[in-house]
Formats: C-alpha cells, structure tokens, sequence
C-alpha cells in the first residue's frame, strides 16, 4: 500500500496521526509545490489509502494530502475533492469544507452542482452547504454568490429532507445572511424544516441579530430524537470550528466507541471531538 509516490509526497506517507500536532503542519515546508498537485490529488483520493484499516501511518496519508492542497490553493483539486464527499470518513465532514475555503471562489460551481444532485446523501450535502460557508467566511467577495445558492436550494425546500433545510438555514445564519430571511420563512411556513438544527423562525431572527428574544415559548423541538439531535448538532459545531488538529481517540476508520459496530461517522458524529 502506497508506494509508488515520488519525493516529497512520500513523507506524508509517514506523518501518521494529525492529532499529534496542535496546528494544520505547513505542508509547503515539506517541499510540495504546484508542481505536486497532480500527485496529491492522486494520495488524496487513493481508495487504498481512505479506506483502509488499522493505524498505520499511510492511513492518514490522504488527509494530509488534502491539506496539502488546500494550502496550495489547488483549483485542480476541486472535482476530484468534491468526488469523495461522499466517503464513510469523519474527517472528510470536518475538513473537507474548510479546504474548499482555502481555495475559493473557484470551488463554488462544483460545490453548487453537488448541492443540486439530490442522489448525494444528506450529509456529503450538508458538507457542500459548508463548503460554501467556508469559502464566503474566507472570501468575502465570494458571499453573495454562495449566499444565492443556498438560498436557491432552500427555495426548493421540499425536495429536501428536512435535516439538509435545517443544515442550510445554519449555514446562512452562520454567513449573515438577512437577505435570505423571506425564504427561510416560506420554509419554515411549509414545515419542510427540522427545527431541531437551527430552531424555528424567532430563533433565527435572534441569530441574526433581528430581535433580542423570544416573545412566544420555545418549542421543545423533536424531543424523541433529543439525543441523536444534540450529537448532530455538536458536530455541526465541529466542522466549523478553526482548524485544529482534533484530540479524540478515535482512529480514521475506526468503529464507533459505543460499540454499535457501526463506523463512528455513521453512528455517534460529534462525542469524541
């Protein structure tokens, strides 16, 4: 398992656990360069590498490649990035979207491609909306284009699950985006919202920055699945959380510690960071 890739990329063959270090490393100090693009490419959506068992240190070698071209700004990237959205990995949730904010605007259209595709699962969705999220936080000239698509999404509200309109209306919140009030409403009207994520239309006018408080009592949103909706949430805040190596234990593809025997990304998403 992967051998066949040239120096410097071997190093990231050998880094092992990001968790290790308290920052993303400076992969360009490494001696990475465009001239790498192509091959990091290759590690990061090497089947091999991603879906591999155990530790060992060429189990995280794609990690570290994505990073490696986000910090190159790798245009090149965006597809083939956009390609793995869907993997069974917790990393990829958290990451991903923040290396598409390092590339920028030029990651917008295929981010919005995967957004319209509804035969993507919930989540690789939700990691597109975030996506775009990172890229409008990272460039501000790029917001109002990110803002339209969200909204446009939004606007289609039941054609989607209501989880996926709920991850939506968290990310215009995140972004500030008043202008996109009309159109939360008209969802939030239809009930096609789980209010759970980003809670109904008083809380996101409080988000906004539109009102002080409530004037009717909260609702006490899906209290059945209170649980599960904590955990979504929790990693909700995960994924936009600074870039900071993350301090569970829990390996790449390991089994969710509650012992389910499912993968920790497709069972508990949120209790080990």
């Amino acid at each position: 398992m992967g051998t066949g890739y040239p120096s410097p990329l071997d190093r990231l063959l050998t880094i092992g656990d990001p968790r290790r270090f308290t920052e993303w490393p400076n992969y360009l100090e490494f001696g990475l360069t465009e001239e790498s693009i192509t091959d990091l490419i290759q590690m990061a959506t090497d089947m091999n590498l991603n879906e591999a068992d155990g530790e060992s240190s060429e189990v995280w070698a794609p990690l570290h490649a994505w990073r490696a071209l986000g910090q190159l700004r790798a245009e090149q990237a965006v597809e083939p990035l956009v390609s793995i959205l869907n993997l069974d990995d917790d990393w990829i949730g958290d990451e991903l979207p923040v290396v598409f904010g390092m590339i920028g605007s030029n990651a917008i259209p295929a981010l919005a491609e995967y957004l319209a595709d509804a035969s993507h699962g919930l989540y690789p969705r939700g990691h597109a909306a975030f996506g775009l999220e990172k890229i409008a936080s990272s460039h501000p000239e790029a917001r109002s284009q990110c803002l339209e698509i969200l909204m446009d999404r939004l606007k289609r509200s039941s054609e989607n699950d209501p989880t996926l309109n709920g991850l939506f209306i968290s990310s215009l919140i995140h972004m500030k985006g008043r202008e996109a009030l009309p159109v939360i409403q008209k969802a939030l009207e239809a009930n096609a919202v789980d209010l759970s994520i980003a809670g109904d239309l008083e809380d996101v006018e409080i988000a906004m920055g539109l009102r002080q408080e409530r004037s009717t009592p909260r609702p006490d949103y899906n209290p059945e699945h209170s649980e599960l909706r904590a955990a979504l949430k929790r990693y909700i805040e995960h994924v936009r959380a600074e870039p900071k190596a993350q301090k569970g234990k829990i390996g790449r593809n390991d089994p969710c510690p509650c012992g389910s025997g499912k993968k920790y990304k497709k069972c508990c998403p949120g209790k080990g960071s």
